[in-house]
């Protein structure tokens, strides 16, 4: 007994009863740092179904507010990475990718939203691409009225300009409008839809009905579709065909006239079906199946650019 008390004091051995006590201490400790690990683990899931993005730096610090090791912080992070990407619920309206665009276009519907990009500066344009893209979707998707007053609005020549121009802004594909309307917009990668990298304009005039489509370039280079147009009022229908071309270099130009093809004719002509038309940006599908967004242009835009003068 004496030596089993030296023992004891000089912390060598220690009583059975306070081995035991000692094992279920540590028992109960590694029952709680699993307990905590589950706990991380199920909270990671959470975070990713709602978010559908890596959310490893939330659940870190989830984890270290809760007392788990550093080590078991740092590791697994690949596999918490992994993990994270399950599939996030559709939102219901677009929602802006990137912080410099986001608090902008959070709180616009999705004609605003279009049309508060179309009418933006290039750098504003290319971080909200994708939010474009999705809120033409959902505005495709739409049985809205149509517009009215679509020969002013699109053709209107008050200012005795020649008409109304309107500068090519944002096109949508036929391949991607129809895969996001059947499956969503999640189901098209990249922006969807491109900003057109070129000036084009365009030229109606309802005086003439006459119609000019034209590709720009640094204000040497032209080239120039002539035609006419028929706009159907009720159905929100622009018809058109091209019977000249125009091309002018620097000081120099010429034009010839395109033969004539029976076969466009009535409705086999080219269209473009008019979603929204209005006196800062119109919306319109094409006979070729995609989407596309223009915004008017004034005359000192034209002077600037080159463009009609």
């Amino acid at each position: 007994w004496n030596e089993s008390r030296e023992e004891l004091a000089s912390g060598v051995g220690e009583a059975p009863e306070g081995k035991e006590q000692g094992e279920r201490e540590t028992e109960r400790e590694r029952e709680r740092e699993r307990e905590r690990e589950r706990e991380v683990k199920r909270m990671h899931r959470s975070c990713g179904r709602l978010s559908g993005v890596s959310s490893s730096a939330g659940v870190c610090a989830a984890a270290a507010r809760r007392g788990l090791p550093a080590s078991r912080r740092r590791g697994g992070l690949a596999q918490q990475q992994h993990n994270a990407s399950v599939p996030a619920p559709r939102r219901v309206r677009p929602r802006a990718s990137t912080e410099g665009s986001s608090s902008v276009l959070d709180n616009l519907d999705n004609l605003a939203l279009v049309k508060k990009v179309a009418l933006s500066g290039k750098v504003f344009q290319q971080i909200s691409a994708r939010e474009m893209f999705e809120a033409l979707i959902a505005i495709n998707q739409i049985k809205s009225k149509k517009p009215e007053n679509l020969s002013k609005v699109l053709a209107g020549n008050e200012a005795g300009e020649g008409g109304s121009y309107w500068k090519l802004v944002y096109t949508v594909g036929k391949k991607n409008l129809n895969e996001a309307t059947s499956k969503g917009t999640g189901s098209v990668g990249g922006n969807g839809g491109n900003f057109f990298p070129v000036t084009a304009v365009q030229n109606w005039n309802e005086e003439t009905n006459r119609i000019q489509n034209g590709i720009f370039i640094l204000g040497v280079f032209s080239l120039i579709f002539s035609g006419d147009f028929e706009l159907v009022d009720k159905s929100a229908i622009l018809y058109f065909d091209f019977d000249r071309l125009d091309i002018s270099l620097g000081p120099l130009s010429f034009g010839f006239d395109l033969p004539a093809n029976e076969e466009r004719v009535g409705k086999k002509r080219p269209f473009f079906i008019w979603l929204h038309a209005d006196e800062d940006i119109a919306i319109g599908r094409g006979r070729g199946g995609g989407i596309a967004v223009w915004k008017k242009v004034d005359k000192s835009y034209r002077e600037d650019e080159g463009v009609y003068v």
